[in-house]
Order: C-alpha cells, then sequence, then structure tokens
C-alpha cells in the first residue's frame, strides 16, 4: 500500500491533484482532511485553530490505521500541508507492506492568494497562505 500526502499551502492544489491521481491509480482512495472536522463541529467543541487541525489529523490517522488493516486499497491519497513533526509521525505508518510518500505543490504565491476555483478566497485564508509561504509549505524538505 501507498500513503501519498499532497502537500502544499492553501489554494495551492492539493486536493485538485489528489483528485486528478486517485482517478489513475487502481484501488485507491482519496481523504479530504478538511472534511474531517467542519469549521462549525470545531466551533462547537471550542477548539482552537490549532486544536482544529491536530483532531483532523487524529481522524485521519485512525483512517490510515483501519484502511491498513482492511488491505482494501493499494493507494490512499490525502492532501494536507506537511510540518517536520507530521512528516516523522507518518513515516512511522511505513512497513514492509506500506510506504509514505509526501509530494508537495509549490506554486508562485500570486497564485494562491488569488480567487480560482469553486470559492473565493477569505481574507483570513489569504493571510494564512501568506504565513505559509513564510513557514515554508511550498518549499518542503521533506518533498519526496
Amino acid at each position: 500500500m501507498f500513503l501519498i500526502n499532497i502537500n502544499g499551502p492553501i489554494n495551492s492544489g492539493k486536493s485538485t491533484i489528489a483528485k486528478l491521481l486517485v482517478q489513475t491509480l487502481p484501488k485507491s482512495l482519496f481523504i479530504e482532511v478538511d472534511d474531517l472536522l467542519s469549521d462549525e463541529e470545531e466551533e462547537d467543541l471550542g477548539l482552537t485553530r490549532e486544536e482544529g487541525w491536530a483532531e483532523r489529523v487524529n481522524r485521519l490517522n485512525r483512517i490510515i490505521n483501519r484502511e491498513k488493516n482492511k488491505q482494501q486499497f493499494e493507494y490512499i491519497v490525502f492532501a494536507y500541508p506537511m510540518t517536520e513533526k507530521l512528516f516523522k509521525k507518518w513515516k512511522q505508518w511505513e512497513d514492509e507492506n506500506t510506504k509514505f510518500v509526501n509530494i508537495t505543490l509549490a506554486p508562485d504565491i500570486e497564485v494562491c492568494i488569488s480567487n480560482r476555483g469553486e470559492r473565493a478566497l477569505s481574507n483570513n485564508e489569504i493571510a494564512r497562505i501568506k504565513e505559509m509561504y513564510q513557514e515554508g509549505y511550498h518549499n518542503s524538505k521533506y518533498a519526496d
């Protein structure tokens, strides 16, 4: 089994590329990590932004472990911004039957802060994209 994360800042095309990849790979599953916890649920639970991210990752971990045990898919593809801590944690998924691959998307910041696709970016999202570029999500040294 291959676990493939598409990494990059907000609006870099992670979900789009992940969905296209799943269409070309046999026995594959796409997991939209952002959808594992809605903003409304995050608010209802009283979680901070960082706690919400952690909860999404915890839910993803449970899904990955369940799917590894079922052995139903050859490829599980998800889209989530990579940090060093997550890279090290997710590398631990590897065993004789499982390989973790992290692919980083790195469009110019002007592309990411532009409105394209299905939704318009909020001012908060644009600010977060700029932060993510400063934090180096577009230039991951953890990219395979």
